[in-house]
């Protein structure tokens, strides 16, 4: 049986676009300090973690919708239902088409 494109199905996408964001990429990065605790002499008393704040950095492709701006808000949802905050920090188009446009974004979730 050949298949031929004649209408009576449908080949490919129907919808002609599409909102919000799709991840091609995703990176989390987690990072912190240790602090040395010195007493008056200089003499170490111990030390401390200090932890930094979790750095994200994502290629998205978006449809009918527009970039996310820089310092604003992206909700990213888990397939576990878990939702954190990003905080947008930066944006750089890398590739334009028809119908999506490709974006890398940097930020860091948000605490609270």
């Amino acid at each position: 049986m050949a298949i031929t494109k004649d209408g009576d199905q449908k080949f490919g996408i129907s919808e002609t676009g599409f909102t919000g964001l799709v991840v091609e990429s995703f990176t989390l990065s987690k990072n912190g300090n240790r602090v040395d605790l010195n007493d008056g002499d200089g003499e170490p008393l111990g030390a401390a973690i200090t932890i930094g704040r979790t750095e994200v950095s994502a290629t998205v492709q978006v449809g009918t919708g527009s970039a996310p701006a820089i310092g604003g808000e992206v909700t990213l949802t888990t397939e576990y239902d878990d939702s954190s905050t990003m905080v947008v920090t930066s944006v750089e188009k890398t590739e334009s088409a028809s119908d999506y446009q490709r974006f890398n974004i940097s930020g860091y979730l948000k605490i609270n």
